[in-house]
């Protein structure tokens, strides 16, 4: 079983460039070109967060005609410059969340030999992350259900510091994650949001973010690192079940990549509204 992770996407709908610098379209147009192009190409997509790159509804109108024809399944969870209620109605099928934790877009996908659970960590007009008590009530009681069951946790926030300040704010209620993922050491965290690779464990499970399908985060450990980002090449991560082992592979998108920048998330926003 082959599952892609891409994130941070960060579509426009209205044309414009975003953080008035990426062409998020044509980033988007190249990933889809990309995966088409594999001789060996996923079982399923799952998409974890900043899909949109301010919550504008024709963004996802966008992504949901450049991913549907594919013909895969897509799972998504929304991150922090998403919109919870246009991912469920445009998105249609993407977002089967569980009604007890609503309006949390939670879920878990039980089709093949991997059990992917997926994890809400959105507050709207937050940048930070949040594990909201309900969540993780509802967490706890999930994979307690299946405690043998190799399992992919996803979630757009990473609970654990990642070594670049300005992303590293505390994770709200993470001691309650911790202790859920302590007793659980099926589980692998799959998250996204910071716009780099990288590869680690945490609380005694292996952790993960993806890079990203647009702008990568400029590496930089120094006080202000974690605001910037370059143009370098995108990726995603490949998560592949094979005869009981499971690999996680860092993938290239080939692309127009020309390592300009460092840029600032200019004009960044993390919609507040959660109405129509």
């Amino acid at each position: 079983m082959r599952i892609a992770q891409l994130s941070d996407f960060h579509v426009r709908g209205d044309g414009r460039l975003s953080f008035r610098v990426v062409d998020t379209r044509r980033c988007l147009n190249e990933a889809v070109a990309h995966l088409k192009s594999l001789s060996q190409g996923p079982d399923v997509l799952v998409l974890t967060g900043d899909l949109a790159d301010n919550g504008d509804a024709r963004a996802y109108h966008v992504l949901y005609e450049a991913l549907s024809p594919l013909g895969l399944p897509v799972y998504a969870i929304p991150g922090n410059h998403d919109r919870r209620d246009r991912m469920r109605d445009i998105l249609r099928g993407w977002c089967p969340a569980d009604a007890d934790v609503a309006p949390c877009l939670c879920y878990t996908v039980e089709d093949g030999p991997v059990r992917l659970v997926m994890i809400d960590t959105m507050r709207p007009g937050s940048h930070d992350g949040h594990c909201h008590p309900a969540v993780m009530a509802w967490l706890d009681k999930t994979l307690a259900r299946k405690p043998d069951a190799p399992t992919l946790l996803f979630m757009h926030h990473p609970p654990f510091a990642t070594g670049l300040p300005v992303m590293d704010v505390p994770v709200e209620n993470a001691d309650a994650l911790a202790a859920i993922v302590r007793k659980n050491p099926q589980a692998r965290l799959c998250c996204g949001h910071i716009h780099r690779p990288i590869l680690g464990q945490w609380m005694g499970v292996p952790a993960a973010t993806a890079p990203a399908v647009s702008m990568q985060m400029e590496l930089d450990f120094s006080e202000k690192g974690g605001d910037e980002f370059r143009m370098e090449t995108p990726g995603y991560l490949l998560h592949h079940w094979n005869r009981g082992v499971l690999n996680t592979h860092v993938c290239q998108i080939a692309s127009q990549a020309s390592f300009a920048g460092p840029y600032p998330f200019a004009d960044s926003e993390n919609p507040a509204e959660t109405t129509h």
